[in-house]
């Protein structure tokens, strides 16, 4: 299958391989964004020998017999035996002296927890090859927390890698590429239900629409992605307290931390931050604040970082006991269809909107360049009143405020003064206006303003 996306991490990645001698790196991240594809794509397109070896949770003799397995067929080696795991990778990094190689580990942590001290004997192998073994060595792994305490001063590991990645889920374009012969209305909507996680992508079918595929894959009875994506959250969040009425009580609506005390009846205040703390350290959760008031918890809030996961806790979550008594059309058309085409799909899209600022920002086509994009809270003392603008970016000029819209209707000349109106009665003073349409536009001094149509967002 064609791979799609992932540009940046694939320069780095190819700048390890690059190297004429040692170099390393790690990736890690949430399930299913694609560390272990992305890497075998970047090995494969460099012709060089390479060995990704997927730990298993069993013991560390089933993982030297899986990992002799794998390094017996791909160099050709028929007697092998090591006592130990670490024997065998530093076997590898022996044989890379005089060979080209390229050897990940894959789900690190698993085997991390198995052998006592594997950190400190990996520093060992790696100090002592790394000036004569060209091997190109990498470590993968989900639990963000544990690679990413990899990479800290404190362990014997620190400094011992070339390059770190972060991998997090696709934008909306890159997502668009597995599902590219949609409609850019449905290729939005798709992007609502499925969010930027590859493996939920890949599953998409272009000769269905977009309904059928929710169905088929994520509402019902038999949904294939359901599944998946319910087990994955249950191997996550297993020893987190509170976790799956955090994620209900947010994806039902919540948003600022006082919100979500009141509406999910966790008892008290140091429990729910210390949830939520998890949470988006594990990058399930996303913090969000005004760039005009970043400090400002009151005015901050949180959202969920996979549409997919969103999508489940929203409409699925509550109402599994009635999906199981309706047919698919049925539970859809009830539960799921209006609410998500008037008010998920909307709000997604200014999302949407935002990361197309920011990829046109990333490609140095906007000037001045923004320095800062997200929510702007205002308050209106006059009229004891106060709230926030969805889209609105920074530059050194001054902001500009954004108005997003996903109707049929295009937007005229009364909606521009309506947010005209809308602002002046704040203290936001905006150096211009911007509007984004699903469907267009029919105004006057059309030149005044930046006027974004969805054609322009999937260009």
């Amino acid at each position: 299958m064609e791979f799609y996306g992932r540009e940046e991490e694939q320069k780095q990645i190819n700048y390890i391989l690059s190297k004429n001698d040692f170099a390393s790196g790690i990736i890690y991240g949430r399930r299913r964004l694609g560390k272990t594809e992305l890497l075998k794509h970047c090995f494969y397109n460099s012709n060089k020998t390479f060995i990704i070896y997927q730990c298993n949770q069993e013991n560390e003799k089933s993982n030297i017999n899986d990992l002799v397995k794998i390094i017996k067929e791909t160099l050709g080696i028929k007697n092998l035996f090591f006592e130990t795991f670490v024997d065998a990778i530093e076997f590898l990094f022996e044989y890379a002296k005089n060979n080209e190689l390229c050897f990940a580990i894959d789900e690190y942590p698993y085997i991390r927890k198995i052998i006592s001290g594997l950190d400190s004997k990996l520093q060992r192998i790696i100090d002592n090859y790394q000036n004569e073994s060209k091997i190109k060595f990498f470590l993968l792994g989900s639990s963000i927390s544990i690679m990413e305490s990899i990479l800290s001063e404190s362990n014997p590991l620190y400094r011992r890698f070339n390059v770190s990645i972060l991998l997090k889920e696709m934008d909306y374009y890159d997502s668009a590429k597995f599902y590219k012969d949609f409609s850019n209305e449905d290729k939005v909507k798709l992007y609502a239900a499925f969010g930027g996680v590859p493996f939920y992508n890949k599953q998409i079918d272009s000769k269905l629409t977009v309904k059928e595929n929710i169905i088929n894959l994520l509402s019902g009875q038999f949904s294939h992605l359901l599944s998946e994506i319910t087990s994955n959250i249950k191997e996550e969040l297993t020893k987190i307290n509170n976790a799956y009425t955090v994620f209900s009580t947010i994806a039902t609506g919540a948003f600022h931390y006082s919100d979500i005390l009141s509406k999910s009846g966790i008892s008290t205040t140091s429990t729910l931050y210390d949830t939520l703390e998890v949470l988006e350290k594990m990058d399930l959760i996303t913090y969000v604040c005004p760039i005009n008031d970043k400090t400002n918890k009151r005015k901050s809030g949180y959202v969920l970082t996979d549409n997919a996961v969103y999508f489940y806790y929203r409409y699925i979550y509550h109402n599994l006991s009635i999906k199981n008594i309706l047919s698919n059309e049925m539970f859809y058309d009830k539960y799921i269809n209006e609410d998500f085409m008037n008010v998920v799909v909307p709000k997604v899209f200014e999302k949407i909107s935002m990361q197309y600022l920011i990829r046109k920002n990333k490609l140095g086509l906007i000037d001045p360049i923004i320095e800062d994009i997200g929510t702007y809270w205002y308050d209106n003392p006059k009229e004891r009143k106060n709230g926030q603008f969805d889209l609105v970016t920074k530059s050194k000029d001054g902001y500009i405020v954004f108005e997003v819209k996903f109707t049929n209707s295009k937007i005229d000349n009364h909606i521009v003064n309506e947010e005209i109106s809308q602002v002046s009665q704040t203290n936001l003073k905006p150096i211009n206006y911007g509007f984004i349409s699903k469907t267009g536009f029919n105004i006057t001094n059309n030149n005044d303003y930046i006027l974004i149509t969805l054609d322009d967002i999937y260009y």
